[in-house]
């Protein structure tokens, strides 16, 4: 459900989109940074919202997105998990800002996702494939 997912963009439960179910997979260097599984969630309203196992160790659920393109052959979207300290396991912890940038070919549902620490060298991605689901 759609409205499960709005909690970045607001809490109306009459929210309406399209959500992309994806199923990643990430290779075992990025198994932390991609998660297995991926909720993406363009709205009517014109807003994104994604959350993941990663947005979800993080402590935030989801987080709001940016519609970076979008047309007949593709969707892109970005968005930017903030960084700082976290309580995990009755512990605080420091997680890093990272920031993501995901493309879904709309005939054949695939995606690819990329994602960097900014200030770190290197990335990691993943590739996957999506089920969209409209509300």
């Amino acid at each position: 459900m759609v409205a499960g997912l709005v909690g970045a963009e607001g809490s109306d439960a009459a929210a309406r989109g399209v959500l992309y179910d994806c199923d990643m997979n990430p290779n075992q260097r990025n198994d932390f940074w991609i998660s297995t599984k991926i909720g993406i969630v363009l709205l009517d309203s014109g807003g994104v919202v994604v959350s993941d196992g990663v947005t979800l160790a993080y402590g935030v659920g989801t987080v709001p997105g940016t519609l970076v393109r979008q047309s007949e052959r593709e969707l892109r979207v970005s968005w930017r998990l903030e960084g700082g300290l976290r309580q995990r396991d009755d512990r605080e912890v420091i997680l890093p800002t990272a920031e993501y940038a995901a493309t879904i070919s709309k005939p054949s549902h695939r995606i690819t996702v990329r994602g960097k620490l900014p200030g770190h060298r290197g990335s990691f991605h993943g590739r996957g494939q999506c089920k969209p689901r409209a509300e």
